[in-house]
C-alpha cells in the first residue's frame, strides 16, 4: 500500500507507493452525492483475533523485518528530519494497538510524494511530504493504520502465498546474523521483493481492516479519530489538484468517499459505547 522516493525524485516509488494507505485513499472519481452507510462496514473484523499461528513465528518475523529494512535502506533515502515526531506519535499508537508488545521502529523517507507503508516485524515508514501535510491527529491516523497492517499480519499472509515462502522461511531459520551464503541469498530474494512492492500490496478487505484497527486505536492513544477523516479529505483534494504527488492509484482499493463514510460510521459507534 505504499512507496517512496528521494526528494529529488531520482528513484521511482511506484512499486511500494502504489499500494500505500495514502496512494489508495483518493482512488475513484468523486461524486456530488454523499455515500450513505446502511450497514456495518466492519462487521467481519469485530471479533478477529490476531496471532502468528500458521505464519512465520515472531522470532523469524523479526529477522525478516530486519532484513527487509536493510533492503529498504539501499533503495530509499532515510532521514532524521521529523523522526522524533513520527516516533513519538507512532509509539503511542503502537502501545494502544492490537499488538502492543511488539517493538515498533518508525522511519522517515525523504520524498516529495505523500506516502507511508509498513513491513513485518514492526517497521513503519512515512515520507517527509506526508509529514508536512498532516497535523498530529492526521499523522496518527496514518501511523495507526500502518500499525494495523502489522497487527493483522497482512504482509506475512501475503508472503505465505508467495512462491518464495518456503525458501525464505528456511533461510530465516538458518540465519544467525553472521554474513554468509544464506544471508547473501536471502538478501537477493528480499531485495527483489522490496523492489516489486510485494509485501506492501494489500487487498480491499485488508485496507478496510487496517482502517478499522486504526480508527479504533486513535482515541485509546489520545488522538482525535476525526484526524482520519480529515486526512482522507486532504488526499482527495490533492488527487484532484496534482495526482502525481500521490503516485499510481489502483482501482482495487476502497475509494476515499467510502473510507470517509466508514470512518465516520465507526466514530459515531464509538461515541455511543
Amino acid at each position: 500500500m505504499a512507496a517512496v522516493l528521494c526528494a529529488t525524485t531520482a528513484q521511482s516509488l511506484a512499486p511500494i507507493q502504489s499500494h500505500s494507505l495514502l496512494g489508495a485513499a483518493a482512488n475513484h472519481a468523486r461524486t456530488a452525492t454523499t455515500f450513505v452507510q446502511y450497514d456495518d462496514p466492519y462487521s467481519e473484523f469485530r471479533n478477529a483475533r490476531y496471532s502468528n499461528a500458521g505464519l512465520l513465528n515472531e522470532r523469524d518475523e523479526l529477522k525478516l523485518g530486519a532484513q527487509l529494512h536493510r533492503e529498504v535502506t539501499k533503495k530509499y533515502n532515510l532521514t532524521n528530519v521529523g523522526l522524533d515526531r513520527v516516533d513519538r506519535i507512532g509509539q503511542r499508537c503502537a502501545k494502544a494497538s492490537q499488538r502492543p508488545t511488539l517493538l515498533y521502529k518508525f522511519h522517515v523517507i525523504q520524498s516529495r510524494e505523500i506516502n507511508g507503508f509498513s513491513l513485518p516485524g514492526g517497521h513503519v515508514y512515512i515520507t517527509t511530504a506526508m509529514l508536512k501535510l498532516a497535523n498530529d491527529n492526521e499523522l496518527a491516523s496514518v501511523l495507526a493504520h500502518e500499525v494495523g497492517h502489522v497487527a493483522a499480519r497482512h504482509s506475512l499472509k501475503t508472503l505465505k502465498q508467495s512462491q518464495e515462502y518456503d525458501d525464505i522461511a528456511k533461510s530465516l531459520g538458518a540465519l544467525t546474523g553472521v554474513a554468509g551464503d544464506v544471508a547473501r541469498d536471502l538478501g537477493v530474494t528480499l531485495g527483489q521483493i522490496v523492489g516489486a512492492g510485494l509485501l506492501t500490496f494489500h487487498t480491499r478487505d485488508e485496507e478496510r481492516e487496517a482502517d478499522f484497527l486504526g480508527v479504533r486505536t486513535l482515541p485509546k492513544a489520545g488522538f482525535d479519530p476525526q484526524g482520519m477523516v480529515t486526512m482522507f479529505q486532504k488526499l482527495q483534494r490533492i488527487e484532484e489538484q496534482n495526482s502525481d504527488l500521490l503516485g499510481s492509484l489502483f482501482s482495487d482499493h476502497p475509494d476515499a468517499e467510502e473510507r470517509i463514510s466508514n470512518t465516520r460510521y465507526e466514530i459515531a459507534r464509538m461515541k455511543r459505547r
